[in-house]
């Protein structure tokens, strides 16, 4: 995802730096700490004929489970990491997703749905743990709603506020993070109560494991608040 104002290719090559090197074992070393992660997938309501977006789909393997499980819907994921997405649209072939499957590389920001996709807006906007590398996410939050239709939900897991944990161990967990450049980004949630308060949407929000992660649904509303 791009930070606001930051030259996209500056992003993507960013991206490239960070997932190259560990593509091929992305999966089995994010599997133990991503909480929260495939709960929140294996819940996505999405029924034939709706269309998903993934953001940050990686390597794919979200939008295979979802594939697995709901049939009959279109699976869009957009990358910014080449290498990544290379990945994913293999995995995707090799699972039998080729036919329901489109991809984009591209940020949340600068996506060109119709173009890049065949869509203008989705059914459901699937965001898991990336927030929280961006520097300033809600350029990228804010695109994420806007790509809902009318009464269609944004599903997002990230890292939490930790505020349950023991000190100690919430300590030494932002410390690990912030080498990688990651943290909880509280902003995010307090956008999404904005926009409910105003009249935007619903907001579903509930905290993993003492708060190391969070889960967030953000339904925006059927129609425009007066």
């Amino acid at each position: 995802m791009a930070a606001h104002g930051l030259d996209p290719a500056l992003v993507h090559a960013r991206m490239e730096r960070m997932y190259r090197p560990q593509r091929a074992i992305y999966d089995l070393t994010r599997k133990f700490y991503l909480l929260g992660r495939d709960p929140l997938v294996d819940s996505i309501p999405a029924r034939p004929g709706q269309r998903v977006l993934e953001i940050g789909c990686g390597t794919g393997r979200n939008l295979v489970r979802l594939g697995r499980r709901c049939p009959g819907v279109l699976l869009c994921g957009v990358e910014p990491a080449r290498s990544m997405l290379e990945l994913a649209a293999r995995r995707l072939a090799r699972r039998g997703f080729a036919d329901r499957a489109r991809l984009a590389y591209a940020t949340a920001e600068t996506l060109e749905p119709l173009r890049q996709l065949g869509v203008e807006a989705f059914d459901h906007v699937l965001a898991s743990y990336c927030l929280s590398i961006i520097e300033e996410p809600l350029p990228a939050l804010e695109r994420a709603v806007d790509l809902l239709v009318p009464g269609g939900t944004l599903h997002l897991v990230d890292f939490g506020p930790m505020d349950r944990l023991p000190s100690w161990a919430a300590r030494a967990m932002r410390a690990w993070l912030t080498r990688f450049g990651v943290r909880h980004p509280p902003e995010v949630r307090a956008e999404l109560a904005r926009r409910a308060a105003a009249g935007e949407g619903r907001l579903e929000a509930r905290t993993v494991a003492g708060g190391y992660a969070e889960t967030l649904r953000f339904t925006r509303a059927a129609r425009a608040p007066a």
